[in-house]
């Protein structure tokens, strides 16, 4: 089980996060995830059960469901991501990432999709035991831009509006 404390600037509150992952030798993971408000106790739990597929022209797609405890609605979902790997080691790449979410109870029926780009940098052993990952990126569904920055436990987010959380896996 994945466990991380999360805080970011916009809510001002410490969740305590944990997350599962259930995988079938044919590539559906059944995933499930809850965090835990420190400020209010309120609870938050998502259940999402995905197939992965990995065809030749994108590096993967995932078709499945999700259901949000905060939404209590079923949302349907449809993703793909591709992956260039921009150097010979494999440590520089480009990724571009859509999905499309829809509500099949929803009428009219309505769905939305997004893209995001990101280029990622790697270096290991950034200093001794410590890897480091840079990741800046443009989502379609803000227009906004994004960078990232990851070391083994640590996590920063920031956006270019000035919105940044960070998250500590335990």
């Amino acid at each position: 089980m994945e466990t991380s404390l999360r805080f970011d600037s916009e809510q001002k509150k410490l969740f305590l996060h944990a997350k599962e992952n259930f995988v079938s030798d044919d590539n559906v993971m059944l995933t499930v995830q809850g965090s835990l408000c420190t400020r209010t106790g309120a609870v938050l739990g998502k259940v999402q059960l995905r197939k992965k597929f990995f065809p030749e022209f994108v590096t993967r797609l995932d078709i499945g469901a999700t259901y949000e405890t905060n939404k209590d609605e079923v949302k349907y979902m449809l993703a793909g991501k591709k992956r260039f790997e921009l150097s010979d080691d494999g440590l520089l790449s480009l990724d571009l990432k859509g999905n499309y979410n829809f509500n099949a109870s929803s009428k009219p029926f309505k769905g939305e999709g997004t893209g995001r780009v990101e280029l990622s940098r790697k270096i290991f052993n950034f200093t001794e035991d410590q890897d480091l990952k840079l990741k800046i990126g443009m989502s379609s569904a803000d227009k906004l831009m994004y960078m990232q920055v990851r070391e083994n436990n640590w996590t920063l987010n920031i956006n270019q509006k000035g919105r940044w959380d960070v998250r500590y896996d335990l």
